[in-house]
């Protein structure tokens, strides 16, 4: 048996397994709070957003409701019977009494909205554009002397606060013509400079040079490298900016107040809507509830038309070698 043992060919020794790793204690709390996170999060952003839903039912709900039946039973369904029901005669109500008086005449709800249209449209698209402009500028051509020095102004315009008084304010638009007129108004509040300039600033030093390099190889020209090249790769930037411009503008009633007394928009009649207690059947809270319901309609439909846009991300393209 020993002499067969020892022709056999030796026995290569078989490696020993690797001794597993333990994981030491904040190994284990940092894969705990990576699983624990995500859920607490979406947790309390959908609570977040059901009480809002919650506020809005409730809302709309009263809002079909009479007088006598709101203040019995403010939480629940409309009751039936004499005086009771499901009024949606209310809104036709608050539409037609949604009205300013200004000079002795009455602006109604329909050249309101025009007002709002016009002013948070347009307001709204000049201050995306000077924004896309201002910012292309210096992100893009940092290398000039005197863009890197107009950069040192924007910077402390942006973060120390530099105001002017209400009265100088009036006081300029006077002199230039501006005041009560709403094209001025649009043009003095196209500021470049903000939020907005930052964002799009950003946005900006995210795409790559080498778009433009190839453009001016073909022969295009600076304007027409931005308009027709870079532009074309942050419009989803774009459509955000100018929905969150509108909507701040369409619930701004304070500058048509100030600026533009000649133009109320809806946001000033709604403003006004909640004092109404002339006639008493408008001077209740179902009415003025349907009132104010109505304002959130445009910025409800323009949400809906546009949420692509607003939940999109940016996508850039690829250069041919």
């Amino acid at each position: 048996m020993e002499e067969i043992l020892q022709t056999l060919p030796p026995q290569e020794e078989q490696p020993a397994a690797p001794a597993k790793k333990r994981k030491s204690g904040k190994e284990v709390g940092r894969k705990i709070l990576r699983g624990i996170f995500p859920a607490v999060a979406w947790t309390l952003v959908a609570l977040w957003c059901l009480v809002f839903l919650l506020l809005i039912f409730w809302a709309f709900i009263n809002s079909l409701k009479s007088y006598i039946n709101f203040y019995e039973d403010p939480l629940f369904f409309p009751k039936s019977g004499a005086g009771y029901g499901w009024n949606f005669s209310n809104y036709e109500m608050a539409f037609s009494a949604l009205k300013i008086l200004r000079e002795g005449e009455y602006i109604t709800a329909p050249r309101m909205l025009l007002n709002s249209l016009l002013y948070a449209g347009g307001s709204g698209f000049v201050s995306i554009v000077t924004a896309c402009l201002a910012s292309y500028i210096l992100a893009k051509y940092s290398y000039l002397k005197w863009v890197r020095g107009l950069w040192a102004i924007v910077l402390v315009t942006n973060y120390l606060p530099i105001s002017s008084s209400l009265a100088a304010n009036i006081k300029l638009l006077s002199d230039l013509g501006m005041y009560d007129s709403l094209l001025g108004v649009i043009f003095w509040q196209s500021g470049a400079f903000g939020y907005m300039f930052l964002i799009y600033y950003a946005t900006w030093k995210s795409v790559s040079w080498n778009y433009a390099e190839a453009a001016f190889i073909d022969g295009a020209g600076h304007f027409r490298t931005m308009l027709l090249i870079m532009w074309p790769m942050t419009r989803t930037i774009f459509a955000v900016l100018f929905i969150q411009q509108f909507i701040t503008l369409w619930n701004d009633y304070m500058t048509p107040i100030i600026y533009l007394p000649s133009y109320p928009n809806l946001s000033y009649g709604a403003y006004q809507f909640q004092f109404s207690v002339a006639d008493v059947n408008i001077a209740t809270p179902p009415i003025q509830i349907a009132g104010l319901l109505m304002l959130a309609v445009p910025v409800f439909v323009l949400f809906m038309v546009f949420r692509n846009k607003l939940m999109g991300s940016l996508t850039l393209g690829g250069l041919k070698g």
